[in-house]
């Protein structure tokens, strides 16, 4: 090979290096974070959560007047996330005239497990003038793993035991009262003794509740909850429920 091929070679050689160094360099400083930042994670339900608050829907929302210009109003909420439950969610209960234009939103707020229906309660508010329907409305949502959240505590072997239950009945309320004990290992910081007061047709007549705070493991605790006076309540049929967070 002649010197002057070989030199030939040796600058293409040399030229070819340079330019790959150059290109690789703009790509690694320029166009590589380019395209990192817009490629979205690859998600599995156990390592996004969910991105919307429309997995919490509505199911039944009823309303009962406690006193002229009070209502209460019963929602019944599932949680579709079987990876995810809420630490805290907030919503609203939208009062609609016919139009459905919101004329009052009543705010609120509550936790769930991953897979969960639940009942809120949104108790004896004063509203100002009529509406034609209520509409429940999820409008944040804390998401928390359900190996963080664990599984949905309730009334049953290992967890709450309710005890010597009591309905009284007065001229102006009629209440439900006993003992919630708390027969797990865990303590819990949230607990919530919700009585859903039925009418012998078994439909709701109205609902209230009590909130009770760190209940140790192993211990007992007194509870009474309070409705106005309803005629039509059958004790016998009223539904105790117990919604326990840590």
């Amino acid at each position: 090979m002649s010197t002057r091929r070989a030199k030939q070679l040796i600058y293409g050689t040399l030229f070819a290096v340079v330019v790959f160094v150059i290109c690789a360099g703009i790509y690694l400083v320029f166009v590589r974070p380019v395209i990192v930042a817009s490629t979205p994670p690859v998600c599995t339900p156990q390592t996004c959560a969910p991105t919307s608050t429309t997995v919490i829907v509505p199911g039944t929302l009823t309303t009962f007047v406690t006193s002229p210009g009070h209502y209460t109003f019963l929602v019944q909420a599932t949680n579709h996330s079987a990876d995810y439950g809420a630490s805290g969610f907030t919503y609203a209960i939208d009062l609609d005239d016919a139009s459905g234009t919101v004329i009052q939103s009543i705010p609120g707020q509550s936790f769930i497990y991953p897979s969960q229906t639940k009942y809120l309660a949104v108790l004896n508010q004063v509203v100002a003038q009529p509406f034609d329907h209520a509409v429940f409305v999820v409008t944040g949502v804390s998401w928390i793993t359900s190996s963080t959240i664990g599984a949905i505590p309730s009334v049953g072997p290992g967890q709450f035991a309710l005890q010597n239950i009591q309905t009284s009945v007065a001229s102006t309320t009629v209440s439900v009262g006993g003992q919630l004990v708390n027969t797990g290992v865990a303590a819990y910081g949230r607990v919530v003794v919700m009585v859903v007061f039925k009418g012998s047709d078994g439909n709701p007549v109205g609902v209230s509740e009590t909130q009770l705070s760190n209940i140790a493991a192993g211990t007992t605790e007194n509870f009474s909850v309070l409705y106005p006076n309803e005629p039509n309540v059958n004790p016998a049929l009223n539904q105790i429920l117990v919604y326990a967070f840590r």
